[in-house]
């Protein structure tokens, strides 16, 4: 047996009993390439992995992409990808239904009638495509938020200046299982509206949450519940004088609602905001926090206890700049407590999912990785709380810019040093750069060659071959 055999081996043995002595560990990881990644949406696909969903400037096809990266319970990476086309791709939200189909709805300009328009797709178990759906007009339109029907059907909530409606108004539209769109609603919320969220109620309507201008000119959040067929049977605003923003919304256990974003109507500060509502909208509590400085709430759930889990970011304690917040509030709001993660640049958090023994979150960290913005995860147990603050960064070594040399492959990426490749068929010159671009090593290559070794230090290079575009090379040495 092998000497790498036997440590793989040993490897699993101990991560097992690891495992088994300690249950489920906490960690914190972050994961990406030289320029920006980031999570908006995690969920989890079983007991033993998650799938995270966002946007890549590193990778893909356009000048941002659509990111899928799947995770173990460990925060191992298993496989990650990227959807897109030569222009931009969002997402705004990704959810997972009870049959495991996973379902992504953002906006895109590489496709659709023009502008920006609203995008829906399913993927498969490996992150393929099955299903891709643009909808829209010749202005900008964009999904935020989907909830999958217990039909197996979508709901989707955004905002569109298309169809005749160039002030923008917050939209909701219905598909089937296929993809098919049923139906289409323009809310009429007012002028200038956005549904950022939508969650489905128990009388087999919606709730939607989001922002409209006001009378004065700032912005207030606001409510919206329909029936079945997405007609609006009430609204209510919310907010002061500054600017309220409705992020996210659920039904509560007593048919009332729930929903968070962020205020500057009572305070110099941008604030995290939490309203508590009855059934008909109107306002049973408010809760503002931040007050020495600014912090904002992006996702919520509710907990077994009545109370609530939120996730986002804060300024007010941490690491510098920002940190991604995570607070647990009473069923009255009343602050239980808050955990900070991150280190001296901006870190946030866009997604939560509880779990039976504490809280996985994600978003991105500027502070941790490979360059620009990583996703960024944090696996906490019940209290918060992590067993180290240490952050394990993971490079994507997703292919990238293979563009200018076909059939060009590296291979290992990462490596120790040695390089192979396909053969080449006339002599070329390979040349290592670093990541600012300045040429470190020059290696001639022969005709019929297809390996060299790079003599370098650990770290992250670019690769070319000839007249080939450059390949990044991770080089890591034992």
């Amino acid at each position: 047996m092998s000497t790498v055999h036997k440590r793989w081996i040993l490897g699993s043995i101990a991560c097992t009993v690891t495992l088994m002595l300690c249950g489920q560990p906490t960690w914190r990881r972050s994961y990406g390439a030289l320029d920006d990644e980031q999570a908006q949406s995690v969920r989890r696909i079983d007991d033993n992995d998650f799938l995270l969903a966002g946007t890549s400037g590193s990778f893909g096809s356009g000048s941002s992409d659509i990111y899928l990266l799947l995770i173990n319970e460990i925060g191992v990476m298993q496989w990650s990808r990227t959807i897109g086309g030569p222009g931009v791709e969002r997402l705004g939200e990704m959810r997972v239904g009870d049959d495991g189909a996973v379902w992504l709805a953002g906006y895109t300009n590489s496709s659709g009638a023009g502008g920006y328009d609203g995008q829906l797709m399913k993927v498969g178990p490996d992150g393929e495509v099955l299903l891709q759906r643009e909808l829209g007009g010749a202005d900008w339109d964009f999904f935020n938020d989907l909830r999958i029907l217990p039909d197996g059907g979508l709901l989707v909530a955004g905002e569109t200046f298309s169809f005749d409606r160039p002030a923008g108004v917050a939209w909701l539209v219905r598909y089937n299982a296929l993809g098919d769109t049923l139906w289409t609603r323009f809310l009429d919320v007012g002028p200038g509206s956005k549904a950022l969220a939508v969650a489905l109620t128990s009388d087999g309507g919606a709730i939607i949450s989001g922002s409209v201008p006001s009378n004065a000119g700032d912005l207030n959040a606001f409510l919206c519940k329909t029936d079945g067929e997405g007609n609006m049977q009430w609204s209510m605003q919310y907010g002061g004088e500054g600017d309220d923003i409705g992020q996210d919304v659920l039904q509560c256990a007593d048919g009332g609602y729930s929903f968070i974003g962020s205020t500057t109507s009572y305070s110099q500060w941008t604030e995290a905001y939490h309203v508590r509502t009855d059934e008909q909208g109107n306002m049973v509590w408010a809760r503002n926090w931040g007050q020495i400085n600014d912090q904002e709430a992006r996702e919520h759930e509710l907990l077994d206890d009545g109370g609530f889990i939120s996730i986002g970011y804060t300024k007010t304690s941490g690491g510098g700049g920002r940190d991604m917040f995570l607070m647990r509030s009473a069923p009255d709001g009343d602050f239980v407590f808050g955990r900070t993660y991150g280190g001296g640049s901006d870190d946030e958090g866009s997604s939560l999912v509880v779990l039976p023994d504490g809280f996985l979150s994600a978003g991105f960290s500027r502070s941790y990785g490979a360059g620009g913005s990583d996703v960024f995860v944090v696996r906490a147990g019940l209290d918060g709380t992590t067993e180290t603050e240490d952050v394990t960064s993971s490079f994507d070594a997703l292919n990238i810019d293979q563009q200018g040399y076909s059939g060009t492959f590296l291979f290992p990426n990462p490596t120790t040093g040695m390089v192979r490749f396909e053969a080449i068929g006339t002599e070329r010159l390979i040349r290592l750069y670093d990541v600012s671009g300045r040429t470190i090593q020059e290696i001639a290559v022969r005709p019929g060659q297809q390996e060299v070794d790079i003599d370098v230090p650990s770290g992250i290079y670019l690769l070319s071959i000839g007249s080939s575009g450059a390949i990044r090379l991770i080089v890591e040495r034992p």
